[in-house]
């Protein structure tokens, strides 16, 4: 590989293997087109990149940005290196380069944004913010908590993960049943189409997806986490003890024991094989279908988060940046790198197929790329709007990124299922939130 090429440091990726082929004609711009649009300083000639980021589902996402950071790199002098690690190892990878003192340059933090933790040791990338989101419309209200203390912006949010509903058309078709467009009907369908040999499942186990699932219930039932301020921990409510009475139903009726030891991919696993009614998943667990089952990819369809009792609907979703070490050597070309990145949002949507939801307003007018013409996805593009992260409706707080780290919101609604009391839980769950936010205002 040539010197200017990023060299890769990939590890087998764990979760969702899928989609190895996933390029489908749709990178359409040229390379030399985008990189022709914006010239770094002189400056930043002769020095070396090291980005860190994670291995990307769509595996073709990699290709392509593999090859756009390289050429990047060859057109303004920079030795790009890249290296690719799975999602679950960065918390490590990053705690040890902070430890270090020394490590990469730019580095990508998925779902558990740790801004709050490291941020006396990160690169304030305000300015850049600014200009970019000045540049394209602004950014969605969502994007600015993962990444923002004190008022000051210390990464940059590249793109989001949904989770929607996917379901089986033809299978609540043939049951007479209703699009599962609340909740309820949801839960109507998973008891129904249980007894007909095609359960749900969403996780009730330590794993992102039951992170992200079970709050996206919560906040549609109108539950919080915290107050605005994200000082005070919320969860002792009505509205939670209706969630946990929710799910509770929703397990006996519509799941199966399984779940309880179910991890991120176990859902994708269910849909492909035919099994599932519906699932509560990004849309890798659709894309799987396409190439392991044609026949459920046929009748799988993508639904708009579904409603809480109230019609209220909060989609919680998985969160990706990058950020910049402050002891790094070679800040200026992380920032020039970064903002050519953003200027080139709408081409990685479309190398992603659709599955990086855009921060910035410009990609997320309709029609989006990928999804604006595929009549089963089109329906993402009315998620901005409903888009939340941990914590709602306070802020991305160090609290709550240790909550989300310990998994005690999953923890809640599993020790529900299994059946212990709801109070007992509340309990419990409220002793979890208060003993974390107490430590933090301490220190």
């Amino acid at each position: 590989m040539s010197a200017s090429a990023p060299d890769r440091d990939r590890f087998p990726v764990t979760r969702r293997q899928f989609v190895r082929t996933a390029g489908l004609g749709l990178a359409g711009g040229s390379l030399a087109t985008m990189l022709a649009a914006r010239q770094a300083p002189a400056q930043i000639k002769g020095s070396n990149l090291r980005i860190l980021t994670w291995s990307h589902f769509i595996p073709a996402y990699d290709t392509w940005f593999d090859k756009f950071a390289g050429e990047w790199g060859e057109k303004n002098g920079v030795k790009v290196r890249v290296d690719h690690i799975p999602h679950l190892e960065i918390p490590a990878r990053m705690a040890a380069e902070f430890a270090a003192g020394a490590g990469h340059d730019i580095l990508f933090n998925g779902s558990t944004i740790l801004t709050r933790i490291y941020y006396k040791t990160l690169t304030d990338l305000t300015d850049i913010y600014d200009q970019i989101g000045k540049k394209y419309g602004g950014w969605i209200q969502a994007a600015r908590s993962p990444v923002e203390v004190e008022g000051r912006i210390y990464g940059i949010p590249v793109y989001y993960i949904l989770l929607p509903m996917i379901w089986r058309k033809d299978l609540f078709d043939q049951a007479g049943l209703k699009p599962p467009d609340t909740w309820e009907a949801a839960r109507v369908a998973a008891r129904t189409l249980k007894a007909k040999g095609h359960p749900t499942g969403i996780q009730f186990s330590h794993c992102n997806d039951a992170n992200l699932n079970w709050r996206s219930l919560l906040f549609s039932f109108g539950g919080t986490e915290t107050d605005p301020s994200g000082e005070r921990p919320t969860i002792d409510s009505k509205e939670m003890r209706e969630a946990l009475k929710f799910s509770k139903a929703l397990f006996d009726e519509g799941m199966t024991p399984e779940v309880f030891s179910w991890d991120d991919a176990s859902d994708n696993r269910y849909l492909a094989s035919g099994i599932a009614c519906w699932v509560h998943d990004a849309i890798s667990a659709y894309r799987t279908t396409e190439g392991t089952n044609p026949a459920v990819f046929q009748h799988a369809h993508i639904g708009l988060e579904p409603a809480g009792p109230d019609g209220k609907r909060v989609s919680v979703s998985a969160p990706n940046a990058f950020m910049v070490w402050k002891f790094s050597k070679n800040q200026a070309a992380a920032k020039e790198f970064l903002v050519h990145l953003m200027d080139n949002d709408k081409q990685g949507m479309i190398e992603s197929t659709g599955y990086n939801m855009p921060f910035l307003n410009d990609t997320a007018k309709k029609p989006m790329p990928v999804i604006g013409s595929d009549p089963k996805l089109q329906v993402l593009q009315d998620f901005p709007k409903i888009v939340a992260f941990f914590g709602h409706p306070g802020p991305y707080t160090t609290q709550i990124q240790e909550v989300a780290n310990l998994f005690v919101l999953p923890d809640m609604f599993t020790r529900v299922a299994r059946g212990q009391g709801i109070d007992e839980t509340i309990k419990w769950g409220l002793g979890e939130y208060q003993r974390i936010f107490a430590k933090h205002k301490k220190a």
